[in-house]
């Protein structure tokens, strides 16, 4: 905390974590969202009631969700991915083991949002509302 201080007074640009090589692929190709579900609270459940009521939004705007827990990485809509969880964890500075996290990933790699507490659909679609969109020409 005192480091992003320090950085915001004397305009220092903060470092982004790298991008974990597992999530590499999606790249240029989709967004990704992270939920870290650890927690031993109601937090995952509610932010995976939430997520699985906008499946078919998340899917067309093309965002991976996967929710980090016990170790693992599972898909949330499409299980043919292999991420590995603990590099995801550390390369992204997710919350520790069992704590609550959410990082939304844009298509250039870097983290658009993060988040303690679960986020509405709507929240995370302004994240990315918020970013400069592509063309494709």
């Amino acid at each position: 905390m005192l480091k992003s201080i320090v950085h915001e007074i004397i305009g220092t640009p903060r470092r982004e974590p790298a991008l974990p090589r597992s999530l590499e692929q999606f790249r240029d190709n989709k967004r990704v969202l992270i939920i870290f579900a650890d927690a031993q609270d109601d937090r995952p459940l509610i932010q995976d009631e939430w997520l699985r009521k906008a499946q078919m939004r998340l899917i067309e705007e093309d965002i991976e969700v996967f929710t980090i827990a016990g170790g693992g990485a599972f898909a949330l809509f499409d299980d043919d991915w292999e991420l590995d969880a603990d590099d995801i964890r550390e390369r992204l500075q997710g919350p520790p083991s069992g704590e609550f996290g959410l990082i939304l990933i844009g298509r250039d790699g870097t983290v658009k949002l993060r988040s303690s507490e679960p986020r509405t659909v709507e929240e995370i679609f302004k994240a990315l509302d918020d970013l400069p969109k592509t063309t494709p020409w």
